[in-house]
């Protein structure tokens, strides 16, 4: 890890609104599920499902997934060096964009889901997309040519902190 001083921080949580419902509806039947399979010890169904393979199903859509949805985030950093950018737990680090790699950044607005088909990590053509919430960002264009575009709360103070470093020779 990179020990840096951090000028500007972000973190977005996954904004899901509705969508916590079809992961709500798994949760409660694991958790139904093995309530009465393994602590009361009634079977669940005409052909319930051996104990540890519930106990799989349960630690894995009971407890496992639920966690990582809710610990979703979108973590953007400015540093002296460059640009940070982690959407944790897809990214177990941060990735780096050098101030000498970016040619070009900018605000935008957007609709997740019209534009980018939703909310978490999109690919599009000669574009990489983090989308965790909201209808702002930016764009950061790269020398190569290739784009990345984040959701953001305060695009333009983030740009701030940016500045003009991506201009510096050195």
């Amino acid at each position: 890890m990179n020990d840096a001083p951090v000028i500007y921080e972000e973190r977005q949580k996954l904004n899901l609104g509705l969508l916590w419902l079809p992961i709500l509806a798994p949760m409660l039947m694991m958790w139904y599920g093995f309530y009465q399979q393994i602590i009361k010890g009634r079977p669940v169904g005409t052909r319930p499902a051996p104990d540890a393979i519930l106990i799989v199903l349960f630690v894995i859509f009971g407890l496992l997934f639920p966690y990582f949805m809710l610990k979703t985030a979108l973590i953007l950093q400015v540093r002296p060096e460059g640009f940070y950018f982690r959407y944790y737990p897809f990214h177990l680090r941060f990735h780096k964009v050098s101030w000498l790699d970016i040619k070009e950044a900018e605000l935008i607005t957007f609709s997740p889901v019209r534009d980018f088909g939703g909310y978490g990590i999109k690919y599009a053509k000669g574009a990489k997309i983090y989308v965790a919430k909201g209808k702002k960002g930016f764009k950061i264009t790269l020398a190569t040519g290739r784009q990345l575009i984040f959701s953001s709360d305060n695009p333009e103070m983030l740009l701030g902190y940016m500045g003009g470093h991506w201009h510096r020779t050195t």
